[in-house]
C-alpha cells in the first residue's frame, strides 16, 4: 500500500514539475521583457530618429552625433528603456565627435513586433549593418555597449561580428540565472557565459557591488570567462539603476570615451570606484 502511494505521489510530483517547466518556457518572454515599463516615449519627429527596417517591418533607432563620427557607439538598451531615453548619458559623447546609436527591440519604443531573444539579436544586427552600409563605419570602429538585458544582444553581436570593443554594464551570465542561479530550463536565453568566450575584442565590464537586480557576482564571473584583453570596474555601493549616478557621470563618460578611443588599457583591473 505504501509503495503504491509513493509511486502515485511520485507521478503527481513529476507531472507538476513538467507542467511548471512547460509553463516557465511558455512565459519566458513575458517574464524577461517589459516594454511597457519604458519611461516616456518619443515619435518619428524626435531628433535622430530613423527607421532601419525592411520589407515593411519598422525597426526604430535613434542616431545622434556626426553622420560619420570618430567612432560609432552602438548601445543595446536595458529593459525599462527605449532607444531615445537610453542615449541620454551618451549625448555628451555625440558632442565629443562620436556617433551614438541605439535600436528599439521588437515591441519596444516604435519598433514593430513582440519582444523575444531572436528579435533582439535581429534588430541589433540591423543597426550594425546600417552603420556600416549607410554611414560607412568600419567594423573595428564600432564599439558595442550593452546595459542589463542589453548585455545579451551586445555580447552576441561582438561574438558573431567583428567589432572594435565591447562594454558591458551590469551584465548577467544568462537571463534565467539572474533568478535561478543555475540552469533549470531546456532553454537558456541570452547565454552570455557561453558566448563571451567567442568575443575577440577588448572587453570592459562595469558593475555595482550592491546591484539588487543582477547580482554583482554575475559581472565578476563573466569577467573571468572573458578572454584577454579585458578590464573590470567595480562601482562600490552602486545598485542597478543608479550605476552611473554613484560612479559619477563625469567619470563614467570619461571611462567610456577613453576605452572607445583605445586610450584606456583593457587589462585586468582591481580598480574600485568610490
Amino acid at each position: 500500500m505504501l509503495k503504491t502511494v509513493m509511486k502515485s505521489s511520485g507521478r503527481i510530483l513529476a507531472c507538476v514539475a513538467v507542467v511548471a517547466l512547460l509553463t516557465g518556457m511558455g512565459c519566458i518572454n513575458s517574464l524577461m521583457f517589459h516594454p511597457d515599463f519604458c519611461r516616456g516615449g518619443y515619435g518619428e519627429s524626435t531628433e535622430g530618429y530613423v527607421d532601419i527596417g525592411t520589407n515593411g517591418v519598422k525597426i526604430a533607432a535613434i542616431v545622434l552625433g556626426p553622420e560619420r563620427g570618430k567612432k560609432a557607439i552602438l548601445r543595446c538598451h536595458g529593459n525599462a528603456e527605449d532607444a531615445a531615453n537610453s542615449l541620454f548619458a551618451l549625448r555628451y559623447l555625440a558632442r565629443r565627435g562620436f556617433t551614438v546609436a541605439c535600436v528599439d527591440y521588437p515591441g519596444y519604443g516604435l519598433s514593430d513586433g513582440s519582444p523575444d531573444e531572436d528579435g533582439c539579436y535581429r534588430n541589433v544586427h540591423c543597426l550594425y549593418d546600417w552603420l556600416i552600409e549607410k554611414r560607412g563605419f568600419k567594423p573595428e570602429d564600432i564599439i558595442v555597449d550593452g546595459f542589463s538585458i542589453g548585455s545579451g544582444p551586445a555580447t552576441e553581436l561582438a561574438a558573431t561580428k567583428p567589432v572594435g570593443r565591447l562594454v558591458l554594464e551590469a551584465p548577467f551570465l544568462s537571463a534565467p540565472r539572474v533568478v535561478t542561479r543555475i540552469r533549470i530550463l531546456p532553454i537558456d536565453p541570452f547565454p552570455n557565459l557561453k558566448v563571451i568566450k567567442d568575443v575577440k575584442c577588448p572587453v570592459l565590464i562595469i558593475h555595482g557591488t550592491k546591484d539588487s537586480v543582477i547580482p554583482y557576482r554575475h559581472g565578476k564571473e563573466l569577467f573571468k570567462l572573458a578572454t584577454e584583453p579585458k578590464r573590470f570596474i567595480s562601482v562600490q555601493g552602486a545598485n542597478h539603476n543608479d550605476l552611473v549616478f554613484v560612479m559619477g557621470a563625469e567619470r563614467y563618460l570619461k571611462e567610456i570615451e577613453e576605452f572607445a578611443r583605445g586610450e584606456a588599457g583593457a587589462t585586468p583591473s582591481k580598480e574600485k570606484v568610490k
